[in-house]
């Protein structure tokens, strides 16, 4: 829900939108509207800028140091999408970046995340059932990895390139001041299975189908 300082701030972003018309009185008067809301409830331009930056949050594993394979998955939306993206206190991924970019990504790495499970199951079930527990751990958190780096392509060709905001890096150091890095749990890659797993993996998630959405919302996407 927004709040009244939200409703403040989307009244001043669409005065200077107003203040870029090609009528110079209509420019003027938006403009001058602008700039008293600005002064009077001391709103600064930065302060308009971050207004435009959001964030979603999309479930993923909740361990301290997730597998290699889940973070190449987050980092494949994050860079398809042009946003950012932060753990929160409770292990979920934080999406952040402007306009509808945040619950977008958030929505494709939750389908993706969902997909690459069943990947993941379905390929130690016809592959991996000989295999002793840490060797299919190794050899299916390698196929995941290659899955969620094949996968790239089609999430960037869900939506035009979103350039880089610069407000993003601020609006990130104001909400989330104590940002630590965390590890990741990596598969170790060595012998001929593993890279058969790797290729399996990667044309699993190349084959993997996206499409845009039709329906209610032109910024909602379907995966499929």
């Amino acid at each position: 829900m927004n709040t009244a300082k939200d409703a403040l701030l989307a009244k001043i972003r669409k005065c200077l939108a107003l203040a870029k018309s090609s009528n110079e009185h209509e420019a003027a008067a938006a403009l001058a509207k602008a700039s008293a809301l600005m002064d009077e409830h001391g709103v600064s331009m930065d302060d308009i800028a971050m207004s435009e930056i959001g964030e979603a949050t999309a479930k993923g594993s909740t361990t301290q140091r997730p597998p290699l394979w889940e973070e190449a998955l987050c980092m494949t939306v994050r860079h398809a999408f042009g946003c950012k993206v932060a753990i929160g206190a409770n292990l979920h991924r934080i999406y952040i970046g402007p306009g509808p970019t945040p619950e977008i990504a958030s929505y494709a790495f939750l389908v993706l995340f969902r997909q690459l499970k069943a990947a993941r199951q379905e390929y130690i079930c016809t592959h991996l059932k000989r295999c002793r527990p840490g060797r299919k751990r190794q050899r299916a958190d390698i196929f995941c990895e290659a899955w969620a780096s094949a996968v790239y392509s089609k999430v960037k060709a869900l939506m035009p390139a979103v350039p880089p905001h610069a407000a993003t890096d601020r609006y990130i150091e104001r909400r989330f001041s104590n940002l630590v890095e965390i590890g990741s749990r990596h598969a170790s890659e060595k012998g001929g299975r593993l890279a058969a797993d790797y290729w399996r993996g990667y044309d699993a998630g190349h084959a993997a189908n996206l499409s845009q959405g039709v329906g209610a919302s032109a910024d909602r996407v379907r995966i499929a």
